[in-house]
């Protein structure tokens, strides 16, 4: 090889030197921007095992019955008005939500119908919504457990002490699913104990613009319970009342 051809192969390995770094960097940086970041693919996972975790041990449940301490500020009319009681499940359609304050508040899903009676309110009305026309939503167990890679966006937020210990914190965003097991409200967080994969609480941010916060404990599971904690009967002089939009 003459002197003239070595300096042409000295030049051309040191231009390509300096292009494949570059190339390479150019190539790092398309892959960022069209990439999530790794942390969040990791926080998604860990949000969805909670779930799914939590999901499966709701479905194996046969009762549940627990505290609740309940808060809904309605942010528009700069309202809060709060309420505790027990809240009880049987599978597989079975649901009451009785409050010891306001006394005779109630929500009953008794396999068939929706009843919510509201005598704080209106003691003179009553709401009734088939099971179907209702999509599950009065029972927030199965609404935030049934499926929930296919229903939400979860984000897990960390741990955060709530009840008696740990709960995982997860951010949920509604995707648009449609159908009867479509949800209403905007976003929400859910708090899953870490060691029962219970939920322990809830905070529901409505369409209206209303915040429900719903505070679980004394949590007991495979419980005897009546049969009238699932049964609503209609008072005397009262009007009952379906919306279109769940009666059928």
């Amino acid at each position: 090889m003459n002197k003239s051809s070595h300096i042409r192969s000295s030049s051309v390995m040191k231009n390509l030197s300096l292009l494949v770094p570059r190339t390479l960097i150019v190539l790092f940086l398309l892959v960022s921007l069209t990439s999530e970041p790794r942390s969040l693919h990791g926080q998604d996972g860990q949000a969805y095992r909670a779930l799914y975790a939590a999901s499966e041990r709701y479905y194996g449940l046969e009762t549940l019955c627990a505290h609740f301490e309940q808060e809904i500020d309605v942010t528009l009319l700069r309202h809060t008005s709060s309420g505790q009681g027990t809240v009880c499940l049987q599978q597989p359609d079975l649901f009451s939500m009785r409050f010891a304050e306001p006394e005779g508040d109630l929500v009953v899903v008794d396999g068939e119908f929706a009843w919510t009676f509201y005598p704080s309110q209106d003691d003179r009305q009553v709401m009734r919504c088939s099971v179907e026309g209702a999509g599950g939503g009065f029972n927030f167990f199965s609404n935030f457990l049934e499926d929930p890679r296919g229903r939400f966006e979860a984000v897990h937020e960390g741990r955060e002490p709530m009840g008696d210990g740990l709960s995982h914190k997860i951010a949920l965003k509604p995707r648009e699913t449609g159908g009867l097991r479509s949800v209403d409200f905007r976003s929400a967080v859910v708090w899953l104990d870490v060691d029962s994969d219970l939920i322990t609480a809830l905070e529901i941010h409505d369409t209206n613009e209303s915040i429900r916060r719903v505070r679980l404990t004394d949590i007991r599971v495979g419980i005897e319970i009546p049969d009238d904690v699932f049964r609503f009967e209609l008072p005397e002089d009262v009007r009952l009342f379906s919306p279109p939009d769940c009666s059928r």
